[in-house]
């Protein structure tokens, strides 16, 4: 089905201060925006592509089903693959590709619903290569957590590279931050290792809840933990951690003693500073913990990579 033919391409709507072209049209991300009634208002040029190459919907539909393996990956990484899509390349064959779709509300001037925005974020290297990784190693906990279902320290690198070389690429922010949880240890010596284990999962599942779908969460080793962040300059990344931090104290119910306290420093992509030296990034995100924590005798030795 050409999905194109039932596309209204307006240059802006009288009724909302937003001109799609000028907004969406430079993105190298698929967008497009729904009506109420479900009419498409607008595809960008990477969206009617996918489209063009696809014979199904390139929406995700309620009675959808995944294949089980990608179902899998949502289960121990909390990142949500959602659409399954085969397309036609230029060669005629079928390629298979897996996203996220992203999905806004969008308000009008007078406060009323007027549509849905969908941004489609490409999960399918990240898909692929858990897989391979997987089918090489003969078992998931090669590649994840499997106390706190994150992504481990021997996936960073790969990650890592990906991530950084595409905002390069394309020229979109990127943040990382580095952090670890004050007094865990104490916490486990005090109240014994099958309550540290729980608080442990409960931190992979808090984290995976809280940040995108699109954010990349590493635990590096025991009380160590890197999150990539695509999109995302230092000001936003910033806000989220200190949002994470403030509500992440007040659920913990431990005494004050023992209690884990997240501590975080964030660092975001300079192309000019950190061309072809990413690992600066890294680097300065530890510097950054403690400059916000007024911890400079401490040696900067926490992180290895």
């Amino acid at each position: 089905m050409d999905i194109l033919n039932q596309v209204h391409l307006f240059e802006s709507d009288p009724f909302m201060d937003l001109d799609y072209s000028k907004s969406f049209a430079s993105s190298s991300m698929p967008i497009a925006i729904k009506s109420v009634k479900g009419e498409i208002l607008y595809m960008n040029e990477p969206a009617k592509i996918l489209s063009n190459s696809s014979k199904e919907t390139i929406f995700v539909s309620y009675d959808e089903k995944l294949p089980e393996d990608i179902t899998r990956i949502n289960e121990l990484t909390g990142i949500t693959v959602n659409k399954k899509l085969d397309l036609k390349t230029a060669s005629n064959k079928i390629e298979r590709k897996f996203f996220h779709i992203e999905s806004m509300t969008l308000l009008n001037k007078f406060g009323l619903f007027f549509g849905t925005l969908f941004i489609f974020h490409d999960f399918t290297p990240l898909v692929k290569y858990i897989l391979n990784s997987s089918a090489r190693s003969g078992a998931n906990n090669c590649v994840f957590d499997e106390i706190t279902g994150l992504l481990l320290k021997n996936q960073f690198k790969e990650f890592f590279s990906r991530e950084t070389e595409r905002a390069e690429r394309y020229c979109l922010p990127l943040s990382v931050s580095v952090f670890y949880f004050e007094n865990l240890v104490f916490f486990g010596q005090s109240l014994g290792n099958e309550k540290l284990n729980q608080v442990l999962k409960y931190i992979g599942i808090y984290f995976k809840q809280k940040l995108r779908k699109t954010d990349i969460i590493f635990r590096i080793d025991f009380n160590n933990f890197t999150v990539i962040l695509p999109h995302t300059d230092y000001e936003n990344a910033d806000k989220k951690f200190k949002r994470i931090k403030d509500e992440f104290a007040a659920l913990l119910k431990f005494p004050e003693n023992v209690k884990p306290v997240l501590k975080y420093g964030i660092s975001e992509l300079n192309l000019k500073k950190h061309y072809k030296n990413y690992d600066l990034l890294l680097e300065e995100a530890k510097l950054d913990i403690l400059e916000r924590n007024n911890l400079s005798s401490e040696k900067n030795t926490r992180y290895t990579f």
